[in-house]
């Protein structure tokens, strides 16, 4: 049976407005219909039943004032956490009884600062049924469509494609996230064994990618860490590079980051243009979503639950060639090292990690490429017939050569250097914490405990020197004397080096004020 599909509060309290509103009352058809062209989702008759119930009949008069009045309750911080904790384990598809809300709330008043020292209230139940209304939790929470036979992955993905035709290719966008060891070797050994003075999980980062279909609009990549600031990126603004860099004891995206992801998404986009965005069925979104609906101009759709190798337009190439070309240079950087006697694990620093990720997604990824794979995934449907070519860098020779040069006996083969089965098993098992894990993550992402790791940051310190503005300004006036001299680069070139020596010479002479 396909996984249950659930909706939002939001979502279900705009259904009962607008059938509640219509004269005569829609039959649980039409509302469905409603459904799917408003959400591009389909939901079951059982759910039109049980959202038009009455006992949801306090989300009629719940205004946004309302909602933060319940929502405050005497103990905020406790009650958002356990909130939090409820949908991710709902999402997860286990239970949360009354019983189990009340052992968890317990355990969150020990361990939070402000409540810890006080002794434990009752937490009766009178306050939990105050605590579910407040958060619009049902009293059976999983009751809903159990029993009921849900639409299928394909039928749930005509939906989206339906009002996904009401947008221009250019106004469609795509989100994921994809895990990437960054220092991953050619070398068998290597890359699975903790070296002396080295721990094996810094290496892991997680990569957020998102674009519209076309390829012409690409998001900042947002690159998350396990360190606040990392030694390599203590002089360095990874917001100049073009890139977000954000950080949790797991170097994977959660709520929190995905509340603030939303957020910068819709002031990226404005108020001027409608568009849609599609993303994972992950309770981290479904969670940041309900906390940061978007505006009416953006419509946010949900990709069928454990569809990503399917429907993912991402998934279907373009995280493949963008972390391609980052190994390409990564390759490429192994090999100057070993030709220098130098051991390149002794010099890789998430600075320069950070550099080639952002030009892989910039500047080496085709348009067509990710248009290709936007029509793989079946979200855009292209009128016309188009080869169906995904770049991806042909590095064999280069992978030979580390080989050689860097006299590595035990190397994996270059299928397993490309795709690492440690990056897939990152995805597959991302969810799989227990719940006591779950909450002690939620717990200590909300006391910022995560900042100990800053205190045992062992990774390789940039080795670049803090260079001044005077430096910069001749590096480059010696870059277009060269680039004067040289019959294979184009004036388009110059202008640009010029323009950004002219931009550094305003800086300093504004500084000098």
């Amino acid at each position: 049976m396909p996984p249950k599909q659930r909706i939002l509060i939001h979502q279900r309290q705009a259904l009962r407005t607008w059938a509640l509103s219509q004269h005569p009352r829609p039959s649980q058809k039409t509302c469905i219909a409603w459904f799917l062209e408003k959400y591009g989702l389909h939901i079951s008759q059982s759910t039109v039943s049980e959202s038009l119930s009455s006992h949801f009949e306090g989300l009629d008069t719940l205004t946004d004032k309302d909602r933060s009045r319940l929502r405050s309750g005497q103990w905020p911080d406790l009650e958002n956490l356990l909130y939090l904790w409820q949908q991710q384990i709902e999402e997860r598809g286990g239970v949360t009884s009354g019983e189990l809300l009340r052992e968890k709330a317990q355990r969150i008043w020990q361990e939070l600062p402000q409540y810890s020292a006080l002794p434990c209230p009752e937490l009766s139940n009178g306050w939990l049924q105050k605590f579910k209304k407040r958060h619009n939790i049902p009293e059976h929470i999983r009751h809903g469509e159990l029993g009921s036979v849900l639409e299928t992955a394909e039928e749930e993905m005509r939906g989206i494609r339906t009002f996904a035709g009401e947008y221009q290719e250019e106004d469609i966008y795509n989100m994921d996230e994809a895990p990437l060891y960054w220092k991953m070797t050619p070398s068998r050994g290597l890359s699975t064994q903790i070296q002396p003075g080295r721990k094996k999980e810094k290496d892991q980062i997680s990569t957020v990618l998102a674009c519209n279909a076309t390829g012409t609009d690409r998001l900042r990549v947002w690159i998350i860490g396990k360190s606040r600031k990392p030694q390599a990126l203590k002089y360095i603004n990874v917001s100049t590079m073009g890139g977000e860099w954000r950080w949790n004891k797991k170097a994977w995206i959660n709520t929190t980051i995905m509340v603030e992801w939303l957020q910068s998404f819709y002031s990226y986009i404005g108020t001027a243009r409608e568009v849609l965005l599609t993303m994972d069925n992950l309770s981290a979104h479904i969670t940041a979503l309900e906390l940061s609906p978007p505006p009416p101009n953006i419509r946010v759709a949900f990709l069928p639950k454990n569809s990503t190798s399917r429907f993912q337009p991402l998934d279907q190439g373009i995280i493949q060639s963008f972390k391609s070309h980052y190994r390409r240079q990564w390759l490429a950087y192994m090999l100057n090292c070993y030709e220098s006697d130098q051991n390149p694990l002794d010099l890789m620093n998430i600075h320069l990690a950070i550099r080639w990720m952002l030009r892989s997604w910039n500047n080496y990824i085709s348009n067509t490429t990710i248009y290709n794979c936007f029509r793989k995934s079946t979200l855009v449907i292209s009128p016309i017939s188009l080869p169906d070519s995904i770049d991806s860098p042909d590095i064999s020779t280069l992978y030979e050569k580390v080989q050689r040069v860097g006299n590595i006996r035990d190397a994996m083969a270059i299928s397993s250097f490309l795709n690492p089965i440690e990056e897939q098993e990152e995805i597959e098992t991302e969810e799989e914490s227990s719940p006591d894990e779950v909450l002690q993550d939620i717990i200590s992402e909300h006391l910022g405990l995560q900042q100990a790791d800053d205190d045992e940051d062992d990774e390789v310190e940039s080795s670049r020197a803090t260079y001044t503005i005077q430096e910069a300004i001749k590096a480059l006036q010696v870059v277009i004397e060269f680039t004067e001299g040289c019959d294979d680069m184009k004036t388009a070139h110059l202008r640009a080096i010029e323009r950004l020596e002219q931009e550094l010479q305003l800086v300093e002479s504004n500084s000098s004020v």
